[in-house]
């Protein structure tokens, strides 16, 4: 056992509802963080000091693929006996370079300097490297404090109170910046970026506060087959294919699209409406829909709320297509916002719960390292085959039945077609747990209807009964 700053020990009777709303406020103030130190100010910064499209692929791909630490983080854990040490100072040190990176390409951009977008570069990639060997030691710490019975719930309403969290700093962000001459609008960039960094600092310390149970280190085995593990869990492949395709398509119309709505919609000379329109009303949506849809996770089951969700989400690149300048542009850029948000939380919360309940053994965060990666892989893929495509097509354009389609609205309509294709042929293959017990679902159809209250009690004949609803007592509020 551990001592020290870092002691372990196991959670005591009743507190668990203090864990909880501590999770929920670290939830919020590292997701404020990654949202400012990733979004509209954040493109803002980059475009400002000189980034390309290419430039934004290779970024954007680089630091997806950077996930490859992950299931190195979480064997470095095994074998420290301490998640919650590997995942303070790892975090940590993500943190700290990216505030640098910020701060010194700002500097540089002001000197005049050309390396301002090369340096910029260079620290976004590293700092997520780096940090990128802490999150599937989180979720293993996780998965062993909160009860697998209100997981689903729990999670939905902690993604409740992120997306209201989140709104509430995003937006004044955004006016800030609206407002602000246009002298001094990259210094307000570098300012709200660096106080997202302060927000990122506190959240680490609050989890300082959250106790890490007996972790033993790991038993003697070799590293490759700790970290091969969930790619030879033959039941477990399929949810591994199914979650790089899907990433893959999603990427391609969706990593990039922020550009083209701030280029070609015009929010680069309105933030604030592209910021509200964007992420805004999508965040208010969260809030109101997350903590329901966790709860269908726990009641409905895990496959059933995948398949709604990424169908729905499988929409948004065809929304984007009807975002035309103009002043229906905010109307179909925020319902792709709420589609894309609200439903994409929803996937993730039952994506949490596969990954990290998926094996016999408590080896979740090895599982949820393994999910991460494969998704991310294909995620930078995607991003990075969009950039150089974008850079090839330049100006390209054609005429679609007197429609002049560019390279932009290829890319969304490739999009829709694989996701849509994904979500079809490779969703329903998917397992929930390695029990061999488990039935395959051979066609998306039923499972969507399951998925429904009223046509699922038609449904659900001869299955098995779903897990009670978590009660609304004290440890689950």
């Amino acid at each position: 056992m551990k001592s020290g700053w870092f002691a372990q020990r196991p959670v005591r009777p009743g507190e668990l509802p203090a864990i909880m709303r501590k999770h929920i406020a670290t939830g919020t103030l590292g997701s404020a963080w990654g949202n400012l130190i990733t979004g509209i100010i954040y493109i803002y910064f980059g475009n400002a000091i000189g980034l390309t499209r290419l430039e934004w692929g290779i970024l954007t791909g680089i630091g997806s693929w950077s996930v490859i630490a992950q299931p190195l983080g979480a064997l470095i854990g095994e074998r420290a006996g301490s998640r919650r040490m590997v995942w303070f100072w790892t975090a940590l040190a993500d943190r700290v370079l990216r505030m640098i990176g910020v701060i010194a390409s700002w500097l540089l951009w002001r000197a005049g300097r050309g390396e301002a977008a090369l340096l910029f570069i260079f620290v976004m990639c590293l700092g997520p490297l780096v940090g990128n060997l802490s999150p599937g030691l989180w979720y293993g710490w996780f998965a062993t404090i909160i009860p697998k019975e209100v997981q689903g719930a729990f999670w939905g309403r902690r993604d409740s109170w992120i997306s209201l969290v989140v709104a509430l700093v995003t937006l004044p962000s955004g006016l800030v910046m609206d407002v602000v001459p246009r002298e001094l609008k990259m210094e307000t960039a570098t300012a709200i970026l660096t106080a997202g960094s302060v927000m990122g600092f506190i959240d680490l310390l609050v989890h300082r506060t959250i106790p890490e149970p007996p972790y033993e280190a790991a038993p003697v085995r070799g590293s490759l087959a700790g970290i091969l593990g969930p790619l030879k869990d033959r039941r477990f492949r399929p949810w591994l294919v199914f979650t790089g395709a899907w990433n893959l398509s999603q990427s391609l119309g969706g990593s990039l699209a922020t550009l083209y709505l701030m280029e070609n919609i015009g929010f680069k000379n309105d933030l604030l409406g592209g910021m509200f329109s964007i992420t805004i009303v999508g965040l208010l949506g969260t809030f109101l829909a997350a903590r329901r849809m966790g709860r269908m996770v726990d009641r409905y089951g895990i496959k059933r709320v995948l398949a709604v969700s990424h169908l729905l989400w499988t929409v948004v690149p065809a929304v984007w297509l009807l975002a035309l300048p103009g002043p229906w542009a905010i109307v179909w850029v925020s319902l792709a916002g709420v589609l894309g948000t609200v439903f994409s939380t929803a996937a993730t919360n039952a994506s949490v719960k596969l990954a990290t309940r998926f094996p016999a053994r408590d080896d979740g965060g090895m599982y949820m390292a393994i999910s991460t990666v494969v998704g991310s892989l294909a995620n930078g893929l995607g991003a990075l085959l969009a950039g150089v495509y974008l850079a090839a097509a330049g100006a390209w354009s054609m005429s679609v039945g007197g429609l002049v389609v560019s390279a932009f609205p290829m890319l969304f309509i490739v999009s829709f077609v694989t996701r849509l294709a994904s979500v079809s042929l490779l969703l329903p293959r998917v397992r929930t747990t390695s029990s061999p017990a488990e039935s395959e679902t051979p066609f998306l159809l039923p499972l969507f209807f399951e998925g429904v209250p009223g046509i699922a009690r038609l449904t659900r004949a001869g299955r098995p009964a779903p897990p009670p609803r978590p009660s609304r007592s004290r440890h689950a509020r």
